[in-house]
C-alpha cells in the first residue's frame, strides 16, 4: 500500500514538472490615455495589454517611480513633483513574468511649451529681381561665374539655419537644446519615422548643401523637458554663367559642340518633396560673324539630355525670329537670344540626375558666344 502511494505521488510530481516545463511566459505592454505634455496634478490613466499563451490567470504590478504602485490592469496615477520618472509594469502568470517600462517627463503645472522660430530670409535673384512677398521660407540664389573650361556645374553653398529668436515658454524657464532635422521627408536614422531625426544641433547651424529644396524642422527643448517644433522650406536656386565662348566650325558633318553637365533633383518616382520647377537655358550670340573675313550668318542650337542620353528637349524648332529683340527686351538688335526651358513634365518623364546640355554649331565657321547660362529654379 505504501509503495502504491509513493508511486502515485511520484507520478503526480512528474505531471507537475511536465506542466511547468510546457508553460510559456506572458507578453505585456501598456498605453497612456493622455497625450502631449504631462504636468504635475494631472491624473494619468495607464492600461495594460497582456496575454498568456497558456490562458493562465495573470496578476499586474505597477510602479511609477515616485513610490506609487498599482495592482489592476487599468490604473491611474497623479504626480505631485516635476521630474523624469520610469513607469514599470510587471505581469505574472504565477510561473513567469513579463516586464515593460516607459520613461515620462512631468513638468510643472504652470509650465508653457517653448516657442521655436526659424529665421526666414529671401535673396534677390541673379538679376536683382525681388522674390515674392508671400510665404515664409528660406530662399538662396547661387550666381556662379564659370571659366570656359568648367564643363561640370556642381552648385554648393552653406545655408545658415538660425534659431536664435526661439524662446522658452515662461520667464522661469530657459532653452537647453536646439535640434535640426534637415529633411523631414527622409528617415535618416532608419527608425521608421521621417520627422524625428536629429541631423544637427545648435542654436545656429552652418549647413553645407547643394542646389535643391528641403523641408527642415527645428525642435527646441527647455529645462523642464518640454519640447516644441517648427518646420520651414529651404530653397536653393542656382545659375551658372559662361561668357566669351568660342565654338568651332562644322566642316565634317559632325557638328562641333560645347558640352556642360548639371544636377537635377526631382524625386520622381515616387512623387517626393524635392521638385525642380524649371531649368532655363539662355544663349546669346551675334546674328552674324566675320571670322572668315565676310559676314556670315550664325546658327546655334541647344540639345538637352538626361542621364540615359535621351534627347529631352532641343531648340531646333525655335526660329530666328523667335530669338530676337522682339521676343526679349534685353536682347541687342544684332544678337540672337535663345531661351529654352525644361519644366516639371520633363523631369517626371525622364527622371532626375546628372543632365547634359550641348551647344551645337550648325554652320561652317567659328562662332563666338557672348553668354550661356544654366539656371536651376526650385522656387
Amino acid at each position: 500500500m505504501l509503495l502504491v502511494t509513493l508511486l502515485l505521488a511520484a507520478s503526480g510530481l512528474a505531471g507537475c514538472l511536465d506542466s511547468f516545463r510546457s508553460n510559456s511566459a506572458p507578453t505585456a505592454s501598456f498605453d497612456i490615455t493622455e497625450t502631449g505634455t504631462y504636468r504635475t496634478g494631472d491624473e494619468l490613466h495607464f492600461t495594460a495589454s497582456a496575454s498568456d499563451p497558456d490562458g493562465d490567470d495573470m496578476t499586474y504590478s505597477w510602479t511609477f517611480g515616485d513610490g506609487g504602485v498599482g495592482t489592476d490592469a487599468a490604473v491611474s496615477h497623479t504626480y505631485s513633483q516635476s521630474g523624469t520618472y520610469t513607469v514599470k509594469l510587471k505581469v505574472s502568470d504565477g510561473d513567469f513574468e513579463a516586464t515593460v517600462e516607459k520613461t515620462l517627463t512631468i513638468v510643472p503645472a504652470g509650465a508653457s511649451e517653448p516657442i521655436p522660430e526659424i529665421a526666414a530670409s529671401k535673396m534677390n535673384d541673379c538679376d536683382d529681381g525681388e522674390p515674392s512677398a508671400s510665404g515664409t521660407y528660406i530662399l538662396i540664389w547661387l550666381c556662379d561665374e564659370m571659366a570656359e573650361s568648367d564643363d561640370v556645374y556642381e552648385p554648393t553653398t552653406t545655408v545658415t539655419l538660425d534659431a536664435s529668436e526661439s524662446e522658452a515658454g515662461s520667464d522661469e524657464a530657459w532653452l537647453t537644446a536646439w535640434e535640426w532635422d534637415l529633411d523631414i521627408e527622409v528617415d535618416s536614422d532608419s527608425d521608421g519615422e521621417v520627422d524625428n531625426d536629429v541631423d544637427a544641433t545648435g542654436e545656429t547651424y552652418q549647413w553645407s548643401t547643394t542646389a535643391g529644396e528641403w523641408r527642415v524642422q527645428l525642435t527646441v527643448t527647455d529645462n523642464n523637458g518640454m519640447s516644441a517644433s517648427e518646420d520651414m522650406w529651404v530653397h536653393v536656386n542656382a545659375r551658372a554663367s559662361w561668357r566669351e565662348l568660342t565654338i568651332d566650325r562644322n566642316l565634317t558633318g559632325n557638328a562641333p559642340t560645347i558640352t556642360k553637365t548639371f544636377p537635377t533633383i526631382y524625386d520622381y518616382p515616387p512623387l517626393g518633396p524635392h521638385r525642380l520647377s524649371k531649368v532655363y537655358f539662355y544663349l546669346v550670340y551675334p546674328q552674324e560673324d566675320d571670322t572668315i573675313g565676310i559676314p556670315a550668318a550664325n546658327e546655334l542650337n541647344l540639345y538637352a539630355y538626361n542621364e540615359t542620353d535621351e534627347d529631352v528637349r532641343n531648340s531646333s524648332a525655335i526660329t530666328n525670329d523667335q530669338r530676337g529683340s522682339s521676343y526679349y527686351s534685353g536682347c541687342a538688335d544684332d544678337n540672337y537670344c535663345l531661351l529654352m526651358q525644361s519644366s516639371s513634365g520633363d523631369f517626371r518623364q525622364y527622371y532626375d540626375g546628372i543632365w547634359t546640355i550641348d551647344i551645337v554649331n550648325e554652320e561652317q565657321h567659328d562662332t563666338v558666344i557672348d553668354e550661356f547660362r544654366i539656371e536651376l529654379v526650385y522656387k
